[in-house]
């Protein structure tokens, strides 16, 4: 399997044992796991930390894995999910198949099964986008590394400037709301106004002041303008 610590995902399985187990198989291939054992604090991670891929399991008490991945895709159809399950259900494949997820595991999980669904979603987020992404005609950005480059040097970015722009980035297609950007960029203790803006403001300096575009009342977008 290709190196794969630029990944982080996010994994959700309320049996213990099970969790745990598969952390420690996957430790080594992600750059960063999310483990959770509920719906409801999966779509909290998610909100917040954007995961590059998420693993989730259909029976969970209040809210199915099913449930989650429906919650997902109504704002974000890019995102690879695998999903498992202890039993064969058509159902289930169908509905699997209509929230485009990229694989329908049978528990209990094989390394190679696993592996060849990891890998899937790893070729998947390099046929949606190349690490390079050309921003305009001087600033480019690198995916992997999260960087920001003005006429191939690297633009020094501050924590939360930084945050901002990966959010935008990966969210290209779209506006990415208030909501978004104070549990990504602010950890989802409290976004002020003046500190929002204050990003925003910096970020224009030091790229270009029409890559960030607001949106009343909503949230920003970022403007790719080639």
């Amino acid at each position: 399997m290709q190196q794969a610590s630029q990944f982080t995902l996010l994994y959700v399985e309320d049996e213990a044992f099970i969790r745990q187990n598969a952390v420690l198989f996957l430790e080594d291939i992600f750059h960063e796991i999310y483990e959770v054992d509920n719906a409801f604090s999966a779509l909290e991670i998610y909100e917040e930390k954007k995961p590059d891929i998420i693993i989730t399991d259909i029976s969970m008490p209040k809210m199915n894995g099913l449930e989650l991945c429906e919650r997902i895709r109504e704002k974000d159809t890019k995102t690879p999910i695998i999903i498992t399950t202890a039993h064969t259900n058509t159902e289930y494949l169908l509905k699997a198949v209509e929230l485009q997820l990229v694989k329908y595991l049978l528990k209990p999980l094989d390394e190679q099964s696993l592996h060849e669904a990891i890998q899937l979603c790893f070729d998947k987020l390099q046929q949606n986008s190349s690490n390079i992404i050309q921003l305009n005609n001087r600033f480019t950005y690198d995916s992997f590394n999260h960087t920001l480059l003005k006429d191939g040097s690297v633009v020094k970015l501050t924590n939360r400037e930084a945050l901002f722009l990966k959010l935008l980035i990966k969210y290209r297609d779209r506006v990415c709301t208030y909501t978004e950007i104070e549990n990504y960029v602010f950890g989802g203790y409290g976004m002020s106004e003046d500190a929002l803006k204050t990003v925003v403001k910096n970020l224009r300096k030091k790229s270009d002041s029409s890559l960030i575009e607001n949106h009343s009342k909503v949230g920003y977008k970022i403007v790719i303008d080639l």
